[in-house]
C-alpha cells in the first residue's frame, strides 16, 4: 500500500506503522526524529511511503489511528491500495 504523509522540512522524515485485522488496516503516522534545536521553518512537505501488508486491502476499511476514522481511498492524495 502506498500512502501520502506530511512531515516537517527539519525532521528526518515520516514513518507509518500498520496494524491489520480481518476487517481493518490501521495506519499510524509519525516522524522519525524531530528537530532538537536550531532554527527551522514551520513548513511541511509531502512524501509517499510504501507500507507492507500481510495481505491485500480488499474489502477492509483503512483507518487513521489518531482520528479513528476511515481514510478515503479514492483520493490520490491519501493512499493507493496496490499490492506489491
Amino acid at each position: 500500500m502506498t500512502v501520502a504523509v506530511l512531515h516537517g522540512v527539519c525532521d528526518d522524515g515520516p514513518a507509518v506503522d500498520v496494524r491489520e485485522t480481518t476487517g481493518n488496516v490501521v495506519l499510524s503516522a509519525s516522524v522519525k526524529d524531530r528537530n532538537r534545536g536550531g532554527l527551522c521553518t514551520k513548513q511541511a512537505t509531502s512524501r509517499r511511503l510504501t507500507v507492507k501488508l500481510d495481505r491485500p486491502v480488499g474489502d477492509r476499511v483503512v483507518l487513521d489511528a489518531l482520528a479513528g476514522r476511515p481514510i478515503p481511498g479514492k483520493s490520490p492524495h491519501w493512499y493507493s491500495p496496490s499490492w506489491s
